[in-house]
């Protein structure tokens, strides 16, 4: 009985010793990020659990949350932690990133006769309509030239929530084109075809640079890059992406 006893004293101050993180995802950046039935899922969120689980002195949670919120939180310090952020110049003064996760290549999504005649970027796509998910960094997916032509007006950049959304408006021929990963699904929208590569970004873990209520931050950073270069080392992270997509 005093074994027992003695056995929960133990767990139960091991548990207290954990230090409670809160960690944000993009609910809506599938096969990556995503919520579903109020749970979260995607490639991301099964490589980042792994990690936290081997993070001891943490007790990790994930929610999940619209991307330019989860922006907003690490820029006023509301929130640590936001994933899969890619490092974008615009976002250096007020985000830390972590140890590179996964590559991702970004590609053109548009109809046929869109993409058909149009190979130089983003020099033959001035002039049309573009779709991106809100809070995405324009430098990031199509690059310089192509941020400053979304700027100038060259190019009518057009903003919603969602992949849904924006794949919804491409259907329908509200944008020309649209932006974003490659394994972006488009099972449900037939005429919307995959064209060139824009860019390739790695996703990161994002942090606040206001870390005044988080005295934690430096040492959670430090803990989670060096599980992710482990599972990097070791192929985990490969096998994780390759069963998620089978």
């Amino acid at each position: 009985m005093l074994v027992q006893i003695l056995a929960s004293i133990l767990i139960s101050i091991g548990a207290e010793a954990q230090q409670a993180v809160t960690v944000y995802g993009d609910k809506e950046y599938r096969p990556y990020a995503y919520e579903e039935n109020g749970e979260a899922r995607g490639i991301y969120v099964d490589i980042l659990e792994t990690a936290f689980a081997r993070m001891a002195d943490y007790e990790v949670n994930v929610v999940m949350v619209p991307w330019k919120r989860g922006l907003d939180y690490i820029r006023k310090g509301t929130g640590l932690a936001l994933f899969p952020p890619y490092h974008a110049p615009d976002r250096d003064s007020w985000m830390l990133f972590s140890e590179p996760i996964l590559e991702e290549q970004v590609v053109i999504f548009g109809k046929e006769e869109t993409l058909a005649e149009r190979k130089n970027w983003p020099e033959d796509f001035l002039g049309l309509r573009a779709g991106m998910n809100s809070g995405f960094s324009l430098t990031a997916l199509g690059g310089d030239r192509f941020a400053q032509a979304c700027r100038s007006g060259e190019i009518d950049l057009q903003e919603v929530n969602s992949t849904e959304q924006n794949l919804k408006k491409l259907s329908l021929g509200r944008i020309h084109f649209y932006l974003n990963d490659r394994l972006t699904d488009i099972g449900k929208f037939p005429s919307v075809q995959r064209g060139m590569v824009t860019a390739s970004n790695n996703g990161h873990l994002g942090f606040t640079r206001v870390d005044g209520d988080y005295p934690y931050l430096r040492d959670f950073k430090k803990s989670f890059d060096a599980t992710i270069r482990e599972m990097k080392d070791s192929g985990e992270i490969d096998r994780i992406v390759k069963d998620y997509l089978k």
